[in-house]
């Protein structure tokens, strides 16, 4: 079989009979998987990931490989472009990477290693006993069941360890409850802790340089009153207590883990019948009803951020969307005339450019960035120069999908009258985030500040889900949102310059309170966002 491979897409003529996953090689280095068992035989062309995309450079040897046997099925030297190099796709400290489940590149665990792979099972061990001496009842669940249950060790093609602890109660609120007291006792353990819901749980484990090695993910998993067997995010079936409990023992590579009493029915419901057949490029479809129910009962506090780990990974990359984003800094900056506060947030700083032109322009000025991505804070701190250069210049924290981020301003010590602003993030986040956004422009506005943010006014041309930066919001549905926190709003349309993408439409909007006494603090509608 010789595949046909273009800077664009994989294309196979066949596949032996039988195939329901592939592995794609390049140099001999897997970097993508695809479950073929929905694709019809006459109709095997695969456009590449976009994760992918900037890394299809040079030349390489694509290989097509059966993901149960190995098998080499075909085979082709490629020419992406005339760049002299080989293809590689690894990350900045050479590991290679692969397109995950989710459709981005990561570390698998078969490129970490055998020494990775045993500290994993050794933290994920540690992390069971932890959660058997709070009085939890801890099991292993998802791939890392799976690989025990397949090949008795950890699967080649997974990233990470799962763990999950049935809880004693049936209510939602009272699992919630729970899971926020879970999180707080692994802290207090030491461990680094990324929370992605009430019920879900990441622990992260670094290197001496700060980089993420790998991460075991902690979820709750309970019986609802209506019989079903909940594990967020994504498990939600019918099962009786007697096929969870009591727990049976598995081992990987000689360690045993607690598991489910009868593992088969379990993973059935996680994955599917097939569950015993390998298929790396198995990609999980959380049921609508299932995904939505989640989320309004535990929250999702996650959304988007991988997007942004990784755009603040690539700096250099150049793209519209940072060009729109200067125009919409510069309009706050030649407007900071009318920020009177000592102090002031830039809300989503991202890695700070614009909160350090704002410390620059006032050194009587106190200027605080909030964020939710790590990586770019991590930036923003790094680029901060000596405090005697200019103002006040500090960088924390925030999640605007979680109330806590409601605490922000007493967290970073503000009292007073502050001013809030914020560049092209209120269109870049869900609806959820944006009730705590408007909270907090409230805030500020309460306090004797002011406030101002900018926004597209239509979305990008080839607008999705997956890239925020191509969202919008309509002007119309905003003044609505901000009337019902008690606000209103005055917009200005801001001037395209060369190099932005026509039809975006920038708009600045400046907030006031209004005279209104009584303000019923009610959850938005949808703004009218334009996602596929």
């Amino acid at each position: 079989m010789q595949p046909f491979v273009t800077p664009s897409a994989l294309a196979l003529p066949s596949l032996p009979p039988g195939t329901v996953s592939i592995d794609l090689r390049f140099d001999g280095q897997r970097v993508w998987s695809i479950d073929v068992r929905q694709h019809a035989k006459d109709s095997l062309r695969f456009p590449w990931p976009e994760a992918l995309l900037p890394y299809l450079l040079g030349r390489t040897r694509v290989s097509v490989h059966d993901s149960a046997t190995g098998t080499e099925l075909g085979a082709a030297e490629v020419e992406f472009d005339d760049a002299p190099a080989r293809v590689s796709v690894v990350d900045v400290s050479g590991n290679p990477l692969v397109v995950n489940k989710w459709g981005r590149l990561g570390t698998a665990l078969e490129a970490m290693g055998a020494v990775a792979q045993r500290r994993i099972i050794d933290r994920a061990s540690a992390i069971i006993e932890e959660l058997s001496q709070l009085g939890l009842r801890p099991f292993i669940v998802g791939g890392t069941l799976l690989g025990s249950i397949r090949t008795g060790s950890l699967l080649p093609h997974d990233d990470d360890a799962d763990i999950a602890y049935l809880s004693e109660f049936t209510h939602p609120a009272d699992v919630a409850h729970e899971g926020f007291r879970v999180g707080a006792r692994l802290a207090d353990a030491g461990y680094e802790i990324r929370r992605h819901s009430a019920t879900h749980l990441q622990l992260l484990f670094r290197n001496e340089l700060g980089e993420i090695l790998h991460y075991i993910d902690v979820f709750a998993a309970f019986f609802s009153t209506d019989g079903m067997i909940n594990q967020p995010f994504h498990v939600r079936g019918e099962m009786r207590r007697d096929q969870l409990l009591p727990f049976t023992q598995v081992t990987l590579d000689g360690t045993e883990f607690p598991a489910p009493a009868d593992a088969d029915h379990w993973l059935t419901i996680n994955y599917d019948a097939n569950w015993r057949t390998p298929i790396p490029g198995y990609v999980l479809e959380t049921p609508r009803t299932t995904k939505r129910r989640f989320d309004n009962w535990f929250g999702s506090f996650n959304l988007h951020r991988e997007y942004w780990d990784e755009h603040f990974a690539n700096l250099d990359a150049t793209e519209p969307a940072g060009r729109a984003w200067s125009l919409g800094s510069d309009w706050i900056l030649d407007g900071q005339h009318h920020l009177h506060a000592p102090q002031l947030i830039d809300l989503g700083c991202g890695s700070g450019t614009m909160t350090h032109a704002l410390a620059r322009a006032s050194s009587a000025r106190r200027v605080i960035g909030l964020d939710y991505c790590d990586r770019a804070l991590a930036l923003a701190a790094e680029s901060s120069p000596p405090s005697s250069t200019y103002g006040d210049v500090e960088f924390h924290h925030a999640n605007l999908y979680r109330l806590t981020s409601l605490s922000a301003p007493r967290d970073a010590g503000i009292t007073g009258a502050f001013d809030i602003v914020a560049n092209h993030v209120l269109e870049q986040i869900g609806d959820h985030g944006r009730e705590q956004a408007w909270r907090l422009i409230r805030m500020a506005l309460r306090s004797g500040g002011n406030a101002r943010f900018t926004f597209h006014a239509h979305h990008a041309a080839d607008v999705r889900f997956e890239d925020p930066t191509g969202w919008h919001l309509v002007p119309r549905a905003l003044e609505e949102e901000a009337a019902r926190f008690g606000m209103s709003l005055s917009f200005a349309t801001l001037a395209r310059t060369s190099g932005t993408v026509p039809g975006r439409r920038p708009t600045g909007a400046v907030v006031s309170l209004t005279d209104s006494a009584h303000v019923l603090d009610r959850p938005t509608r949808s703004s009218r966002r334009s996602t596929p």
